[in-house]
């Protein structure tokens, strides 16, 4: 399955089948006030369909490492914002912050504790006072469903983590973190945790 689901228009299928695609259009929509004029960048984007649920008018970035997601990402809404090949780190913050709001969609599950706080640390570099991170990733959690167990064991990220966990890294970059779990969401059972923390004015 991991193997398949490198494919983006398989990929993205499967987010909208399983109804995983749509719980991450109704969290940003709950839980991430967006408005025209913003700068976002959207780190892990992939083939970058969440644009087209994204306010118009809004300054956006979505960068990934995987060239054929960024290439169907421009081929298809380059018209909505501007798509980059390119890891996030500091040279980043530097090209295209500050920024009003960071989106990791289904990111920090694929990077590890040090790389994670690495990654966190520019994030908050490039945001300007009072901006916000957003996250959201699959969670463990006590007495989740089998089914919803699986999915997760069975993720291309190797690095799920329960509740606790994703708190810990956020909070060690960010003093003010907010964390949301909902199994809710999505039409296949599956947890999700879904992450706001604000830059310090």
């Amino acid at each position: 399955m991991k193997q398949v689901l490198k494919h983006p228009a398989i990929y993205q299928l499967y987010q909208e089948l399983g109804g995983f695609f749509g719980a991450r259009v109704r969290a940003i929509r709950q839980y991430l006030p967006l408005t025209p004029g913003m700068k976002v960048i959207d780190i892990g984007c992939g083939p970058g369909h969440i644009v087209r649920h994204l306010p118009a008018g809004i300054d956006y970035v979505g960068l990934d490492i995987d060239e054929p997601s960024i290439a169907y990402a421009r081929a298809r809404f380059g018209d909505r914002g501007r798509f980059d090949t390119r890891f996030f780190d500091a040279a980043a913050v530097d090209d295209l912050g500050p920024v009003d709001v960071v989106m990791m969609n289904g990111v920090m599950h694929h990077i590890g504790d040090a790389d994670l706080a690495a990654t966190l640390a520019c994030v908050k570099a490039a945001l300007k006072p009072g901006g916000l991170l957003f996250t959201l990733d699959g969670c463990y959690a006590p007495g989740q469903s089998r089914i919803d167990k699986w999915l997760l064991d069975n993720d291309r990220g190797v690095h799920v983590r329960d509740a606790a966990g994703y708190r810990a890294l956020l909070a060690g970059t960010f003093d003010d973190v907010d964390l949301h779990i909902r199994n809710d969401l999505s039409r296949l059972p599956y947890t999700f945790a879904i992450g706001v923390a604000r830059s310090g004015a």
